[in-house]
């Protein structure tokens, strides 16, 4: 016999996949009561996503959990594009810069990741867990959401929340159940993919074999792991693959006759879309759940992520009267546009890895020689300049605003500073969780200390100078924190312009103004934020953000 009980939270996260686990983390970070549930006894045991750049790597920062990432992965990895297996190498991607303070492209595995977002969760008295639990339905007013849960006993638990966020996966029942949905391209492929382990290869570079006959990619992994990825033939069957016999062949030409570790099979159909709708009222939908991402850029989870922190960072703002509930319309409006330029970088990359005829596979190997020879292009692509920038152009994020090279709605550098005493650390490890007021260049002119508005101590936002690296002296300035960019990160990116820039939660630059602008900038922020008061913690209902 099934009983019913009563359980109430801030936000109710369903599904504790990468997505989910990360939001809970920022949550628990900020005392916000946060229910995550998930069908499943536990997290993931098996491989899935296997790459993680440096956004996300700058997420799990913020959440305090970058060096329990970082013990199980594998660093900087490029790509080498083969014409086949055993082939030519006609071309390399090998970005070595940390511009947001992490390597660009990193080789990881999703189970040992899922378990270190697991394991961060028990650091927060706020935050409840639920494995083994299933949602069945919800339903929502003004005031709230009520879900309908059942544990793995077949007790049912009646759980009422402020907000749900739905990050339960690509077949997402919520996105189902809100009636939403998945627009995009007409792509889809299918994929054998293996997993290994016990690997003996020393090359830590992933091998893309652009082989019209049969297009393979092989990517390294941390412990000695090691993936391979078949492009499957139309007529191929998924049982015709997955046999013993046919794992052999297709792994011959890499591995020889030598005994292979598999620890994973499995055949994907690949898909490119995206959700109509991101957000009906107080529900959410994130990770997978909003949008579908081909692999061959590497970014379908570090988009889920993305999502995380900035749908995270404002349902705290809201939860904690920091701005008005209309702020968290600019999520959707943020996330939509950059999660498709992603997606398009995928297929744009897909006709590179996966040439559909012999023709084009040489075309294409005869371009990479081609821009191996213009210093320009080479660097392009061996930066992964192609890779497309976070710029919100809407949202949360003033229009103008210009310091050197960067412009609002960009994401702020992360350089290695230094302190009085010569210690140097990232930047967001000075700033902390929140809002922070940054000013680059010698305090001459303007001053970071002489602003005044409210908004500054409503966003309770941290300032930070930070001084050039030939600036011999390092001052004294009351309630700031004064740093040194010794290594020139920000020099060539910001140059003289000795502006005042606001950052958000997630290193987005909100605002960029100076002196003389500061109370029209503040003014704007107010608006955009739903603040009607900046002194007070208490927003006046009625103040909705203008968005463009």
């Amino acid at each position: 016999m099934t009983t019913l009980k009563s359980f109430t939270t801030q936000v109710l996260i369903i599904g504790a996949g990468p997505t989910g686990l990360t939001l809970a983390n920022l949550l628990g970070q900020a005392a916000v009561d946060t229910l995550i549930i998930d069908r499943k006894p536990g997290t993931v045991t098996e491989p899935r996503a296997v790459s993680i750049d440096d956004e996300s790597l700058r997420t799990m920062q913020a959440i305090g959990l970058d060096e329990a990432v970082l013990r199980d992965v594998v660093p900087g990895y490029g790509v080498h594009y083969f014409t086949r297996p055993g082939g030519r190498c006609f071309g390399k991607v090998e970005p070595t810069g940390k511009l947001y303070g992490f390597p660009k492209r990193n080789a990881f595995r999703q189970p040992l990741f899922e378990r270190t977002l697991k394991t961060g969760l028990e650091r927060f008295a706020s935050l409840k867990a639920w494995f083994g639990h299933e949602l069945l339905e919800f339903s929502q007013d003004q005031h709230g959401v009520r879900a309908l849960i059942r544990n793995a006993d077949g007790e049912m638990i009646d759980v009422s929340a402020a907000y749900l966020v739905a990050c339960d996966g690509g077949r997402s029942p919520v996105r189902k159940q809100l009636g939403i949905e998945m627009v995009g391209s007409s792509f889809s492929s299918r994929w054998l993919v293996v997993d290994t382990d016990q690997d003996d290869d020393p090359f830590w570079q992933t091998r893309v074999y652009c082989d019209a006959r049969r297009p393979v990619v092989e990517v390294p992994g941390p412990h000695r792991t090691r993936r391979f990825e078949f492009l499957l033939k139309p007529d191929e069957t998924d049982e015709q693959v997955l046999s013993d016999t046919r794992l052999q062949a297709l792994l011959r030409p890499f591995k020889g006759d030598a005994p292979v570790s598999i620890v994973r099979k499995t055949v994907y159909t690949f898909h490119a879309r995206v959700a109509e709708r991101w957000q009906v009222d107080r529900v959410f939908l994130a990770g997978d759940a909003a949008h579908l991402t081909p692999p061959y850029a590497g970014q379908g989870m570090n988009s889920g992520v993305r999502d995380a922190h900035n749908l995270g960072w404002k349902l705290i703002g809201v939860l904690k009267g920091k701005m008005a509930e209309t702020a968290l319309l600019s999520y959707e409006s943020e996330r939509r546009d950059h999660a498709w330029a992603l997606i398009k970088l995928a297929l744009n990359l897909g006709v590179v890895m996966a040439p559909a005829t012999i023709l084009r596979a040489r075309l294409i190997s005869a371009a990479f020689a081609l821009i191996g020879l213009l210093p320009p292009l080479r660097d392009y692509f061996l930066q992964m300049r192609f890779k497309p920038k976070p710029r919100f152009t809407k949202g949360l994020v003033l229009t103008k605003g210009e310091a050197g090279k960067l412009s609002c709605g960009q994401m702020f550098p992360q350089p290695m500073l230094t302190d009085s005493h010569g210690h140097e650390r990232l930047l967001d490890e000075a700033i902390g969780a929140g809002f922070a007021l940054i000013q680059y260049g010698e305090p001459t002119g303007q001053r970071i200390d002489e602003l005044k508005h409210d908004l500054w101590d409503h966003l309770e936002a941290k300032r930070i100078l930070i001084l050039p690296e030939h600036v011999n002296t390092m001052p004294s300035i009351p309630g700031c924190t004064v740093l040194q960019d010794r290594e020139g990160l920000l020099k060539g990116i910001l140059g003289d312009s000795n502006k005042f820039l606001l950052l958000r939660p997630d290193r987005y630059i909100a605002a960029i103004f100076d002196r003389a602008t500061e109370t029209t900038a503040a003014e704007s922020l107010q608006s955009l934020l739903g603040i009607a008061m900046a002194r007070s913690s208490e927003i006046e209902p009625g103040i909705a953000p203008v968005f463009h």
